[in-house]
């Protein structure tokens, strides 16, 4: 047996092991779009979109940074865990056009600062003084990079 044989023959289940996850889906949806009670869930699904931030925290603190939208509430909110000075995350949440979408910063063992809406958009740095927190924002990535100052936004 050559080792080229042996290889395919190795490799062959892994090949069916990633299909699995397409090949599980498939089903379901089908099932989905067949039954009509659930075809407008599947359609009010797919109308969600989803709002994603990048946030560089250069603050002075540990805290963890929840985003919201109008559509998620509070009760699906993306919340990044508790981030260091000199992180940088994504975060994202099921949003629709028109939605109005916020960030809080639960700062520990500080005070937090609720309800900073985003204002559209996309890109944040967070900083701070010994008093206040800092939040400017971006439209895109590009944006930021290319040295225009950021809008201030406020809870």
């Amino acid at each position: 047996m050559s080792i080229k044989t042996t290889l395919v023959q190795m490799l062959a289940p892994l090949a069916v092991m990633a299909a699995l996850p397409a090949t599980l889906a498939a089903p379901a949806y089908a099932a989905a779009e067949s039954a009509t009670t659930a075809r407008p869930q599947v359609r009010a699904a797919a109308a969600e979109g989803s709002y994603n931030i990048l946030i560089s925290h250069r603050a002075l603190f540990v805290a963890d940074f929840c985003l919201l939208s109008t559509t998620s509430g509070n009760g699906r909110a993306a919340c990044s865990g508790n981030k260091a000075l000199g992180t940088d995350f994504r975060l994202g949440v099921v949003y629709k056009p028109g939605d109005r979408v916020w960030i809080d910063v639960n700062v520990v063992s500080g005070r937090d600062t609720k309800g900073i809406d985003l204002r559209g958009n996309r890109m944040c740095r967070v900083d701070s003084t010994a008093v206040n927190l800092n939040v400017h924002c971006w439209k895109n990535l590009a944006q930021y990079e290319s040295g225009v100052p950021g809008e201030r936004v406020y809870g």
